[in-house]
């Protein structure tokens, strides 16, 4: 249960409005959310659109004179109501002031707060109150309206009852001068009692749609964040003008798009961010860590940043997807044990057995060398939906170096079945390995042109191209004919790409190259500026082949002397036509040495010839 009081030190800034705007959005999200209208002489509460019961309820007021008359704190479900149930499961109750008759005032006027805490042991009566609210109806929050400027009440709401409060103001001096008293008082009260640090969020609140052309707005807020000592807004809600607001519209529920609604939206967001308790933020949090660690504990600062760690691991013990994240985390700091004793965790396995999950575990057990465990959880991957791209590319790494047996399952595994078609396609242009990589990567390339049905962000001409090559590096020269030449055997209707890819599949499986067709790849060549096609290395290592082979030496020398220019520009892999495979600019240039060999008839036909895949990155041995 978080307590989160919202306290204005004037009126008109819209506090009940933004309470119950906040209360309705984190019952649509699902929780459970208690309303406690703690303004006793001017309840706001009420005005609202919400579900009330025919008969009047007795709230806090009566709550309270009855354990002053009896000395006895009465059950507090008698004196609040259920509101609101929302779809997804998340309800609001509300525990008004009172009931609203002839003798309310006389009920509230008998109060004396003084005595209350002086004589009736008041403190450890709203303790009790807050301890039945988490045991009655078990809320996720309970958020509290109090009434405005310094009152009796004014400590109840802002320092005992709550883990944060939520003070809105409309930046003038007069509401400055009020704050600053109740902030310093908070911020005591956290230096007394630092084990319960009640958190503080700032929201300037009806700021006016106006143009801040002499930066008056501006100069106003600074000053404010200077001496209330706030880092940043929690929220900044606009004025808005709309004649609903005069009825008392509850706008996230009546204009879910509204701006005003997106507003109060940012406020819950800040709200919930450091509840230890709340699954969304706590997943959020963590999230966010993995993408960004340093990022996200200069945010927090380290205690905040240890304590929201160490509260995932003590609020959801038993919660797959929280353990799974926090392993990623911890992984980050470079506890790979911790990490691994989470991700390993029961909870992990029957709530968030996804292939996600079992990568990551691969991953885990590689960095502590545990090789079994890396491959049997590589094949659990492979059994489980659930996958994402980032993950399966980096697995394929490790089925690589340990199990590359598992390539032959990937195409009809569950993980693969689960990805998109785009990502699918993806995958695919990773797998530039081994002879099991890229026979897989064939594989998906066939399923993906097998369907009828136009995908979005595929192209079969793309897809096509890369078959071929693929076939070709594998040694299946007659696949990439069969897929490149044309059913009339007319290679007029071929690109300059297609053209090239055709005469060395041809070659492959000839064993001598069709000049004929390597003198349409050249003529095209000519015919083209230079200048408006890709220069790539690859491209002018391709054209001074072709030279070499219909004996132009040469033209075959000066495209070779335009491979060698354009891949000193180079810093990441680059296909190369010698082995048909991407490798790196070092190796490039070892390949761009055999072809001024073969070019000067010293030197052995490209190796792509021999039909044995390589290794990308492979480099000669010495």
């Amino acid at each position: 249960m978080y307590v989160v009081t919202f306290y204005s030190f004037k009126g008109g800034v819209g506090r009940s409005m933004a309470l119950v705007n906040v209360g309705v959005q984190l019952a649509k999200a699902g929780k459970r959310v208690l309303l406690v209208d703690f303004d006793l002489e001017a309840p706001g509460l009420p005005t609202f659109s919400l579900k009330k019961p025919d008969q009047e309820t007795p709230g806090l007021v009566e709550y309270i004179t009855t354990y002053i008359e009896t000395g006895e704190a009465a059950d507090v479900k008698d004196y609040l109501y259920e509101s609101e149930e929302f779809p997804s499961k998340g309800k609001l109750w509300i525990m008004p002031v009172g009931k609203q008759d002839e003798g309310y005032s006389n009920r509230l006027n008998s109060i004396d707060w003084k005595k209350l805490y002086s004589e009736q042991a008041g403190y450890l009566f709203f303790e009790d109150l807050k301890k039945q609210w988490s045991e009655s109806i078990k809320p996720d929050y309970v958020l509290i309206d109090s009434r405005t400027g310094h009152s009796d009440v004014e400590g109840i709401c802002t320092r005992q009852l709550p883990n944060a409060v939520t003070l809105l103001f409309f930046p003038n001096d007069q509401n400055l001068i009020g704050l600053k008293r109740i902030v310093s008082s908070i911020r005591y009260e956290n230096q007394r009692m630092p084990q319960r640090k009640i958190r503080l969020h700032f929201a300037v609140s009806n700021v006016p749609d106006l143009d801040d052309e002499d930066q008056i707005l501006i100069r106003t807020m600074q000053r404010f964040k200077g001496e209330l000592g706030y880092k940043s807004l929690s929220a900044e809600i606009h004025h808005y003008n709309s004649l609903s607001l005069l009825n008392q519209e509850i706008f996230s529920s009546t204009h879910p798009n509204s701006r005003l609604t997106k507003e109060y939206g940012t406020l819950t967001k800040a709200i919930t961010k450091f509840n230890l308790e709340d699954r969304n933020s706590t997943l959020t949090f963590l999230k966010s860590a993995h993408r960004n660690i340093q990022e996200a504990m200069y945010e927090e600062g380290l205690d905040e940043f240890q304590k929201k760690l160490e509260g995932a691991l003590k609020f959801f013990s038993t919660d797959g997807e929280v353990l799974f994240n926090a392993a990623l985390v911890y992984e980050l700091l470079g506890d790979t044990n911790e990490a691994l004793s989470l991700i390993t965790n029961k909870f992990v396995d029957t709530q968030y057995s996804l292939a996600t999950m079992y990568a990551t575990r691969a991953r885990i057990y590689r960095r502590l060398e545990m090789l079994d465990d890396v491959s049997s959880s590589l094949s659990d991957m492979l059994n489980a939906g659930g996958a994402d791209i980032g993950s399966l590319i980096e697995a394929t790494s490790l089925m690589e170096q340990l199990v590359p047996s598992l390539f032959n399952q990937l195409t009809d595994s569950v993980a693969f079945n689960s990805l998109s078609e785009r990502d699918q396609q993806i995958l695919a242009m990773q797998l530039d390995g081994s002879e099991a990589q890229l026979k897989a990567k064939i594989s998906i390339y066939k399923k993906l042109l097998s369907s009828d049905a136009q995908i979005e962000g595929i192209d079969r001409g793309f897809i096509n191209l890369e078959l071929g090559l693929a076939s070709i590096r594998v040694g299946d020269f007659e696949a990439t004919i069969n897929l490149l030449n044309p059913t009339d055997n007319d290679p007029s209707k071929l690109d300059i790409a297609s053209l090239f890819n055709l005469s060395m599949a041809i070659w492959g499986q000839s064993k001598s190259p069709s000049k004929s067709l390597l003198e349409r790849v050249l003529a095209l060549h000519e015919k083209d500026e230079v200048s408006s096609r890709d220069q790539s290395a690859n491209y002018f290592q391709c054209i001074s082949l072709s030279y070499a082979i219909i004996g132009n030496k040469d033209l075959a020398i000066s495209n070779l002397a335009e491979a060698r220019k354009e891949i000193q520009k180079t810093t990441s892999s680059v296909f190369s036509v010698w082995t048909y495979s991407r490798v790196t600019p070092e190796v490039f240039l070892i390949h761009l040495n055999k072809l001024e060999q073969y070019i000067n008839g010293v030197g052995d036909a490209p190796e792509f010839l021999n039909s044995k895949p390589v290794l990308s990155t492979q480099l000669p041995l010495n």
